[in-house]
Formats: structure tokens, C-alpha cells, sequence
């Protein structure tokens, strides 16, 4: 883990490297609980003559494992949303529209919004200067609640995924509440001529 994060800060393109290694990553982790799968099977098939019950046999193996496995299934879900967020914040065709489309959809909630009188004043105003470092925080502080969660799974970071997913949504709309107050400033402002004109 730590030999992939230096190469990720070590890479040219820290974006590509980081999806790379976290895709790479889960795949490692799913080859392993494919091997656990298999080796549970042989263990089964192979059991010795004195053994009476396989029930019995396989609830050692899986008490024993239990562990394992459930840090392998969170591993894969973490890797494959990892590499996911990173591809969905590059330059490709499909990242840009999937962005172009949160942002149409926002922005069209923040102006129907706004001709029903719902509006965030200096608030939303002061999201939209700031949403990128404001989505770096909440990215940073469920960061934090994963590492200080005592055993996680992969429901745990689904549920810490969808979390993220609502704070975002919300960061999109108040910062389309700050563009719609700033157009319609404009259009109300009168326009004054230069020079005394």
C-alpha cells in the first residue's frame, strides 16, 4: 500500500496513476478471494477419514478466514470506487459529460429555484468561489471517517460513498444558486455608459 502511494506521487500523471493502481489493486484482492474460494473447495474435497462433518469442517475454515475475506470484499469495493472517482475527475469525453450534466441539472434546480423566491444570498454566492476547495473537504473528512472507522466493510463505504454522493449534490446547487444570483445582478444592474456618455 505504501509502495503504491509513493508511485502515485512520484507519477507524471498522479490522475491515471492513481486510477491504474486502485483498479490494479482490486484486481489483486479479487484474484485472492478467488483463491480462498477454491482452496475452501479442495479443503472440503480432502478432508481426512476421522473427520466427521463437513459442516463442521467448513465453519472452522470460515470462522478462521472471516476476517480475510470481509477486508478483501471492502479492499475491491474501495479499489473499484477509487479508480472510479479518479477516471469521472479527468479530461475524457464521458467524465466531461457526466460533469456537463450535473452541473445543466443543477443549474436548472437553482433557476427554477430562484423564480420561486428560494434563494441562498451571499451563501451560494460564496459556495460557487469556493466549491472546489469545499469539495476537497468533504472529500478530505470522509477520507477521515473511513480511516477512524474501527472495522469497515464494504457497506461501510458504500454508505460513506452516498453520503459523499448527497454533500456534493448540495455543493452543486448552492454553488448554481451563487450563478444565478450573479446573472440576474447583471441583467437588473443598469449598464453605465463610459467616458459621461
Amino acid at each position: 500500500m505504501a509502495i503504491g502511494a509513493c508511485g502515485v506521487l512520484l507519477a507524471h500523471r498522479r490522475r491515471r496513476s492513481l486510477a491504474r493502481t486502485a483498479f490494479g489493486a482490486a484486481f489483486a484482492c479479487l484474484i485472492v478471494a478467488i483463491v480462498l474460494v477454491v482452496l475452501r473447495r479442495y479443503y472440503l474435497d480432502h478432508l481426512p477419514a476421522q473427520v466427521q462433518s463437513e459442516a463442521a469442517a467448513a465453519a472452522v475454515f470460515d470462522t478462521l478466514l472471516n476476517f480475510l475475506k470481509v477486508s478483501l470484499r471492502t479492499a475491491i469495493v474501495l479499489g473499484v470506487l477509487i479508480a472510479l472517482g479518479a477516471y469521472l475527475v479527468g479530461p475524457g469525453r464521458l467524465p466531461r459529460a457526466v460533469r456537463g450534466t450535473s452541473d445543466r441539472t443543477a443549474d436548472s434546480a437553482a433557476r427554477w429555484a430562484y423564480g420561486h423566491h428560494v434563494r441562498t444570498g451571499r451563501v451560494g454566492t460564496w459556495t460557487e468561489a469556493h466549491r472546489r476547495w469545499i469539495a476537497l473537504g468533504l472529500l478530505l473528512i470522509v477520507a477521515l471517517v473511513f480511516a477512524l472507522w474501527n472495522h469497515p466493510t464494504a457497506l461501510t463505504i458504500l454508505l460513506l460513498v452516498a453520503i459523499l454522493l448527497m454533500l456534493l449534490a448540495l455543493l452543486a446547487l448552492l454553488a448554481a444558486s451563487g450563478r444565478a444570483a450573479a446573472v440576474d445582478a447583471e441583467r437588473v444592474t443598469p449598464h453605465r455608459p463610459e467616458n459621461g456618455e
